[in-house]
């Protein structure tokens, strides 16, 4: 996941989310208030993308829940978001890097790298 969201930080229009994502995974901040922060932050952009009609920002954000909700619930808490939120990383990863026009390959060689 970091890696994923480090290259995608090169290439968004708005890289605050991707960000604090990154700091809080580097801190090992899973199932924290400032986890569930990153989150709310993260729906209330999604919230406002779509009240705008933001269709090309509402796949980073996609991408951006999916990695908050996965971040939080790493973390085993009583009240975790949806139980399968990390396996959306992945889709929706390749959504963003399509509509940045970044190659699948650079997705894929992410994903299997050891």
């Amino acid at each position: 996941m970091l890696e994923l969201i480090s290259v995608f930080e090169d290439h968004v229009p708005d890289k605050s989310s991707l960000v604090e994502l990154k700091a809080c995974l580097e801190d090992r901040e899973f199932g924290t208030e400032r986890s569930r922060n990153i989150f709310n932050t993260i729906r209330a952009k999604t919230l406002k993308a779509e009240r705008r009609g933001r269709a090309d920002l509402l796949v980073q954000r996609s991408f951006e829940e999916s990695c908050a909700k996965a971040l939080f619930n790493f973390g085993r808490p009583s009240a975790a978001y949806d139980p399968d939120a990390q396996f959306w990383i992945v889709p929706h990863g390749f959504r963003l890097a399509k509509q940045l026009q970044l190659p699948d390959a650079l997705v894929v060689d992410l994903l299997t790298k050891t």
